[in-house]
């Protein structure tokens, strides 16, 4: 970041040195015609493009020092297609020393790459994709859940490609192949990650005397590393290859209007990680489920039936191939589970709705088995005119185990939107609390609020201002849960902007490649990381003359985390800090730019300086159509 070694530099004296360079670009820059599409040995294409000059000068301690001159930028668009568009299409989109997501000019981490795809007998029973597209010098965000993350400098690739065969009266077959490669680095520390996946797939269907038939395989590595979320704490690697076979079929009973289907599915996979958490883990886990559905008069009527064999590996397995850590337990590898459901609703009247529902969950864990019965209902309210725009759900449920009454479970949900006076008004409020479904064992509990208020007052001056947040926990078991809140608003007034907003949140999580993610379950027992983290920002824009705009904002986030090796407790606090101004005026085809940006990061576990880049660039720029 912040060293243009890679752009093409033309230097200080650049006009004296290549002057018919400047020249002739110049010439292309300002008069280059627009032709229609051509038409090559059967091949018609179109192309377009945005291209840029301008200066930049950039002062960085990332070991580019000062940097400064004259240079290019762009992106452009080649599509078209050969003989006819369902014979082959195609369509390739580079891009030079740009940041695609908020640039129309330079970018600071002179960020380039291209998006490009091919089909083949996309009119034909036969059909065939190809995708492909690189980033370097991409920008990022290591995650911290709730607020904004830090700013990581990142390089991926990917590649995907695909058949299928659709003759009517045979069965369909589709196969699939994918490759990703990807890198990143977190700016002002050592702290970065890698991952790479590959992914095979094959599925087919078929429909015969009335039965729906289907079945597929899919195989997947993943190969993880990461330094961790704290200097030289939770580092972690990981190898981790996955297999999955299915099967489904499913009928309908026209007679009894109703319909149903029955699944299989096989899941192995092969585990090997180091670091904090060395180890090798490896689990097969089968799952069957069955579902019913069913009108009785009013009523209608859904049921499933749920086996799972491996619980516990089912969820490591999904863990590892997002590129999560492994894990640590005190519960047996050895968990199963079957769960039978039955809910059905009843239009009461016009705007009143009720819900009910009865489950059986059946686990066995640690060589013991356990049972919870589990019944309750809801009731929706529409509340017509005299409140209009305003709905409610209310309810609740039981649940009771061969030890006994395990608690009520209470859902409420209140949603409005609507106009008081001359505001309008939205708002939203949700609580649950139920019996962790996944391993029946523990209650969950989940809050969620937001509002928002605007009004339009007199001569074009519009204010609206929107908040929210939510928790989530894990009743039993304390420092579980997470918590997040947050706050915005703006003021607009005859094309001028002024807004700002606010957002905070804690919480325990677990390590992954590409950041922190709040804690999925209460069987992890390793590699937790406490964090915490508060970010604010707020900006200006406006159009004082007609072609030019102006637009400043500033953004500020700190985070801490926190977590344990065989060192003790290590606790790292990282700030985030980015200031940036952009002018742009058009005259006719041309656009100027100006732009100025100041970012800054640290870790203070990190033993370096925190990062520091100021970027300043002045350019011109034009959107033109090839041919």
């Amino acid at each position: 970041m912040g060293s243009r070694g890679g752009r093409w530099r033309l230097g200080e004296n650049v006009c004296r040195r290549y002057p018919i360079l400047i020249c002739t670009f110049s010439l292309v820059f300002w008069a280059l015609p627009a032709a229609a599409q051509v038409e090559f040995g059967g091949a018609q294409m179109s192309a377009s493009a945005n291209t840029s000059v301008g200066y930049d000068a950039n002062y960085s301690n990332l070991g580019g020092g000062t940097d400064h001159g004259l240079g290019l930028a762009g992106s452009g668009t080649l599509a078209g297609f050969y003989y006819n568009p369902n014979f082959l299409s195609f369509s390739v989109q580079p891009y030079y020393n740009r940041g695609q997501s908020n640039s129309t000019s330079g970018s600071v981490f002179d960020t380039s790459g291209y998006n490009g795809s091919v089909n083949i007998f996309s009119g034909s029973n036969f059909p065939g994709s190809i995708s492909f597209n690189q980033i370097w010098n991409g920008t990022g965000s290591y995650g911290i859940p709730g607020t904004t993350g830090l700013t990581t400098k990142s390089n991926n690739r990917d590649f995907a490609i695909g058949w299928g065969e659709r003759v009517p009266g045979l069965p369909s077959v589709s196969v699939n192949y994918s490759r990703g490669d990807g890198s990143n680095s977190v700016l002002g520390s050592d702290v970065g990650g890698d991952v790479t996946s590959n992914s095979f797939g094959i599925r087919s269907a078929y429909r015969v005397a009335g039965w729906s038939l289907g079945g597929g395989f899919t195989h997947a590595n993943t190969d993880a590393n990461t330094t961790g979320a704290l200097e030289g704490v939770g580092a972690e690697t990981s190898n981790t290859s996955d297999n999955a076979f299915t099967f489904g079929t499913g009928h309908t009973l026209p007679f009894l209007h109703a319909g149903f289907g029955i699944n299989f599915s096989r899941a192995d996979y092969n585990a090997n990680f180091g670091g904090e958490t060395s180890g090798k883990s490896t689990g097969t886990t089968d799952n069957v489920d069955a579902n019913l559905n069913l009108q009785l008069w009013r009523f209608p009527i859904s049921a499933t039936a749920i086996y799972m064999d491996n619980l516990y590996g089912s969820f490591e397995e999904q863990q590892l191939s997002s590129g999560g850590a492994g894990m640590q337990t005190s519960l047996s590898p050895e968990t199963r589970e079957l769960l039978l459901s039955a809910s059905t609703s009843y239009h009461v009247m016009p705007h009143v709705v009720a819900n009910g529902f009865v489950s059986r969950q059946e686990i066995y864990i640690t060589g013991q088995s356990f049972g919870v019965t589990q019944f309750g209902g809801t009731v929706n309210f529409f509340l017509g005119k005299r409140f209009k725009g305003l709905t409610a759900t209310i309810g609740a449920n039981d649940s009771a185990s061969q030890q006994g009454n395990e608690g009520a479970g209470l859902t409420a949900n209140v949603n409005y939107t609507g106009n008081i006076g001359r505001w309008d008004v939205g708002g939203n409020f949700g609580y649950y609390q139920n019996v962790e479904t996944l391993y029946g064992l523990y209650q969950t509990s989940s809050l969620s609020y937001g509002g928002n208020l605007s009004r339009r007052f007199a001569n074009g001056l519009n204010w609206s201002i929107a908040g929210g947040g939510g928790r989530t926990a894990f009743v039993d078991v304390a420092g579980s849960g997470s918590q997040a809140e947050s706050v915005s608003t703006s003021l607009n007034w005859r094309g001028y902007t002024v807004g700002g907003n606010f957002s905070q949140s804690t919480g325990s999580s677990v390590l992954t490649a590409t950041g922190l993610v709040p804690v999925p379950s209460p069987v992890v027992s390793n590699n937790l990381i406490v964090y915490s983290g508060r970010g604010y920002g707020f900006g200006a824009g406006g159009s004082p003359i007609r072609g030019l705009s102006i637009s400043v904002s500033y953004s500020n986030a700190t985070s801490s985390t926190s977590g344990s090796d065989t060192n003790g407790l290590i606790v790292t606090n990282n700030n985030t800090a980015l200031t940036t101004g952009v002018l742009t005026y058009q005259f006719r085809k041309l656009y100027f730019n100006a732009s100025v940006l100041q970012f800054r990061q640290g870790i203070s576990t990190s033993g370096i300086a925190p990062s520091l880049v100021t970027s300043y660039y002045f350019g011109v720029s034009r959107w033109f159509k090839l041919f």
